[in-house]
């Protein structure tokens, strides 16, 4: 039993170093060039907290989310393809891997905006008026969970190998995770050959026309495959959050989809009332 209980420790305790060093390069990059130099220190300190309890929260459920998934990729005879690594060809395998989870990953992001319960988790995340390396984050704790535990697609697609299972994580994380940032970089042209703060913040933004644009993860090429794509001029950074505004506390951000039950407080319009633009 003691044994049991030292792995989950360690499983608990690994994410947090790379984490660490992730935010750390992030703080830096947002003091050299911030989009907004005038971000509310109450407001970044929030979304430390929410990013905080996500991701406790999201180790805690890992034993309950890791059977699931295997639960799900089991039931659907998951590695339906074997991926070929001899020589050169893992790369074409990692990105055939990259690829199709990247077109998953866009259209359950356009899902979560059109369909009202998977808006009502949502939302929280565009709740952020203050952007910032953390802000990735800041997902509801639900949400994460069924991700986790629901939609291991990859898995149920390819057989695929741990060079590639380790590898294309790290590959995903930089743009994907990174997208948040409160970092000034003006790619030019090559603004949309893959997501950056610049890209993404067009999704975060308040102004109508910008509603339902730029969903994608990884590769901005989704959006401009399928219609949803705003190619951001030179110094375009929109303000970020809902419209109407709601900027909630700790405790309700815990509580999101149920807020107003157990806090009586008015709720945001959600951004997907339109449909998608």
């Amino acid at each position: 039993m003691s044994g049991y209980f030292s792995a989950e420790i360690v499983l608990l305790l690994m994410p947090w170093p790379p984490l660490a060093i992730v935010v750390l390069i992030g703080r830096a990059l947002e003091k050299l060039s911030p989009i907004d130099p005038n971000l509310s220190p109450g407001e970044k300190l929030l979304d430390y907290k929410f990013a905080a309890a996500n991701t406790v929260i999201g180790q805690l459920l890992f034993p309950l989310t890791g059977v699931i998934s295997a639960l799900v990729i089991n039931a659907a005879g998951g590695g339906w393809i074997s991926l070929p690594t001899g020589g050169a060809s893992w790369i074409l395998s990692g990105a055939a891997v990259i690829l199709v989870y990247d077109l998953f990953r866009y259209w359950t992001h356009r899902l979560y905006h059109a369909v009202p319960v998977l808006w009502a988790m949502h939302s929280f995340h565009h709740s952020a008026e203050a952007l910032t390396v953390v802000t990735g984050a800041r997902q509801y704790w639900l949400e994460s969970a069924i991700n986790s535990a629901l939609f291991p697609v990859a898995a149920i697609i390819f057989q695929v190998p741990p060079l590639i299972g380790l590898l294309v994580p790290v590959i995903y994380f930089v743009p994907d995770g990174c997208a948040h940032l409160n970092y000034r970089i003006d790619l030019g042209r090559f603004v949309s050959w893959i997501n950056n703060p610049q890209w993404h913040r067009i999704h975060h933004s308040t102004s109508p026309e910008h509603l339902n644009k730029n969903f994608c993860s990884l590769l901005p090429l989704m959006d401009l495959l399928f219609g949803t794509a705003w190619v951001p001029a030179p110094g375009e950074y929109p303000v970020a959050g809902l419209t109407p505004r709601e900027c909630p506390t700790f405790w309700e951000g815990l509580a999101w989809p149920i807020r107003k039950l157990l806090f009586q407080r008015p709720a945001g319009t959600p951004k997907a009332a339109a449909g998608f633009r």
